[in-house]
This record gives C-alpha cells, structure tokens and sequence, in this order.
C-alpha cells in the first residue's frame, strides 16, 4: 500500500470521528503551547540579561573585598554606587563566621598602585565610598558619594552622559550624579552647574553639579543611585577611609582574563593569602555571564519539564483514541487483512492517523504559542520565540503521536482475519 494512499485512508477515518479526533488534538495543542511559550520566556530572560551585561564593558575588572565565601549585606549589583549606608568599615557576611561581624576592608591604595604597575592593565581607579546629606533648593537626601580617578571614570564607563560633562583633571569640589538623582530624588529642579550642599560627617561642602548621568542599563562601574566626585576630595575628606572597590581596565590588545589572573596572584602575594583563603573578590563581565548562562539554563529546563508533562497527558490522550479507534474498527481491520493487506500496512495506516494527530496539535500549538508570546510582550515580560524553538515543537508533538500509537498500531496489525470478521 503506498504512503499517499495510507495517509488518504487516515485523513478520512480522522473526518469521520471529528469530534474525538479534535478533542485529542486539543491536549496535543496545550502540551505544544505550553512548550514553547514557557521555553520562549526563559529564551527571553537570558537575552534581556545579555543585553544588560553588554554594558558592563568586556576590558573591565572589577575587585571587591572579601573573598567567595562572604557575601556583602546591602549592597547594590557589582557595588558601583559604594557599599550601603554607614558601611564605611566593609561589614559582610561570612559563610561560616555568623551575621553582622565588623571586619576591616582589605583592600588598600596601595594595592591599587601596584595592580596599576601590572602588564596589560591601562588604568586603575581605586574607589572611595562615602555617605552625606545632600541639599538642594530647600530638598534634603541621604546620598551615595563615590570618589573616583576622573580619567580612569570617563575611560570605563559605558554610560553616556544625558547633560553637562564629565568630571576633570583639575575638578575639586565638581560632581556628576546618577540617573535615579537628578530623575528621581531631585526631580524638576534645574541641576546643572548649580552648587549642591553635601553635609559628610558633620561638615558641610559645596559641590557644583557639573554632569547628569544617563540611565546605566546595569554597569560595572556607574550606579544611577551614586554622586561621582574627584578622588583626591573624597580622600581629603576622609582620610583614614581606604578603598570599597578597586576596578581595572585592561589596555587595548590585552586579554581581560589573563589581567584578571596577573591581578589575583598579585594580590594574593601582597595579602600572602592563598587562592583557598583569599580575602577579595574579582568579577569580570565573563564571569558573570557564566554564572547568568547556568541560571537560565537551569530555568529553561525547569519550565521545559513542566510544560512537558501537559504533552505527556496530550499523548496519553491520543493512545487511548488509537486503542477506541482499534476497537470500533476491528472488523474493518478484518475486511482490510481478508483482502490481503499485510500487517506492516495496517500499522503503518494507525501511525499515521496518530502522527497526524500529534502534527496537526503541533502546528496549531505553535501558532497560539505566538500569540501567548506577544500577550506577554505586552505585559512586560520577555519572551524569545527561535526557529529551532518551533521546529523542536513540531518535532516531538509528532514524535509524541507516533510514540503513542505504536502499540495501538501493533494491536490491530495483529488481529486474525476470522476472528477480527467475527468481532461485534
């Protein structure tokens, strides 16, 4: 019996038992949709985090204290704005020391001059973190204050300025402030070069507000909650004060990686720690992604299973049609085998009724998962529908009919001729 002809004789038989055929084709389509739909959305995730940490720039190492096995308490993503409020000593969290113990930052300036000296490091900006009051035109906030190496800042930073410029060599009390500032808390209030009164640790300066930062879209070196002023005031302010942070910039040519390896054994040899014990953390934007790459996939796989479980209950569902199609056609069945077709042709027209069950749920289940995307979309929530994504629907929507018709295919193959005549 030819395949035109098997696929003909199963497309009738499917029209002559509509309903059941489309209410087993349902649970197939729900499966499909589910699939897609919930693997798009982890697709989704992963591509808004790649975008994100585009911007974290590929040349730049970032070191903070403590090593892996601390976790700082309070502090924003890569520590850009500085460490939280009042946390001018480093208090963190160690993974077996307890909560709350005050221990000493461990990084230094001096620290930060050597890294400078390093093969392939072009610049180093060791930051200064710092608390204060900021005052404005009668509006009063409690503020991040982060001092920085000017050059080191604007060759670093990815983040463009939305007005002004960027702070200068010869800058004193000059100051350029994040997103969330001149947007947020000092919102509608002409800014720009006009003098700020910060207030830290009791006294009272004047900074002139030469730049406004745009919005960071998550960076490694700019936070939108922090106000950026000159290292060399912040140090005057606070003299005893060492480093939150260190950041690196590999020179053009150098690999980020190999700097970041110079820089571990150099710190390693100056705090004589060993890799087991370091005191100090370097993150670079391929580590992260690293760690965000492990994250999404262990989400795709998670919502993959769940999905795949509505498929498993549509291929259950399209087993026990095959098996009541068996039943109510055994006498046909009979007719078919008297008139001499061969058991491999009868298995091969129930396959393909069951392929054609899982194919058809498989096409219509990749449409709505579309639209299910863009409802998402339209929501806010990323989503990411692939070409490999549909075909891999497609793909197991006809493996799951053929899978589940297999033994109702063998069952009716198997039928003996007089027997299957005789069958009421």
């Amino acid at each position: 019996m030819r395949t035109l002809d098997a696929a003909e004789y199963a497309y009738l038989n499917l029209r002559a038992r509509r309903l059941r055929s489309w209410l087993t084709i349902l649970g197939i389509i729900i499966g499909v949709a589910s699939i897609v739909t919930l693997i798009s959305l982890a697709n989704g995730v992963n591509q808004q985090i790649t975008s994100r940490l585009s911007g974290l720039g590929d040349d730049v190492i970032q070191i903070t204290p403590g090593g892996t096995r601390s976790m700082r308490v309070g502090g924003n993503f890569g520590f850009a704005g500085g460490p939280p409020a009042g946390a001018q000593g480093g208090m963190r969290m160690s993974a077996i020391g307890g909560f709350g113990q005050d221990e000493q930052l461990p990084l230094t300036f001096n620290d930060a001059d050597e890294l400078r000296r390093l093969d392939g490091v072009a610049y180093a900006d060791a930051r200064v973190a710092l608390r204060g009051t900021a005052a404005l035109k009668g509006r009063n906030a409690s503020v991040s204050l982060t001092g920085t190496d000017p050059a080191a800042l604007r060759a670093m930073s990815t983040t463009p300025l939305q007005a002004g410029r960027a702070l200068g060599p010869s800058d004193r009390f000059a100051a350029v402030l994040g997103f969330r500032l001149h947007n947020s808390t000092f919102a509608g209030q002409d800014i720009l070069n006009r003098q700020m009164q910060i207030t830290i640790n009791g006294t009272a300066y004047a900074f002139r507000v030469v730049g406004l930062l745009d919005a960071t879209s998550g960076s490694f070196t700019v936070s939108d909650n922090a106000i950026y002023i000159p290292l060399s005031v912040a140090k005057a302010i606070s003299p005893a004060t060492e480093p939150s942070q260190v950041f690196l910039q590999a020179a053009p040519g150098a690999a980020t990686d190999d700097v970041a390896a110079r820089a571990e054994a150099r710190l390693l040899d100056l705090h004589r720690k060993t890799p087991d014990t370091e005191d100090f953390t370097i993150t670079t934007a391929a580590t992260i992604q690293s760690t965000v790459s492990q994250v999404t996939d262990l989400l795709t796989l998670f919502l993959g299973g769940i999905a795949a479980i509505s498929l498993i209950v549509g291929g259950i569902g399209v087993a026990n049609t095959m098996f009541m199609s068996v039943l109510e056609r055994t006498r046909e069945v009979g007719t078919l085998k008297a008139l001499g077709m061969r058991d491999n042709d009868i298995t091969l027209l129930f396959l393909i009724e069951a392929a054609a069950i899982g194919l058809v749920g498989g096409v219509i289940g990749v449409f709505l998962s579309f639209g299910l995307s863009a409802l998402l979309a339209a929501l806010g929530v990323p989503t990411l529908i692939t070409l490999d994504l549909v075909l891999l629907g497609l793909f197991f929507s006809a493996i799951v009919g053929i899978v589940s018709g297999i033994v109702p295919a063998r069952n009716a193959a198997r039928l003996q001729p007089v027997e299957a005549l005789r069958y009421e």
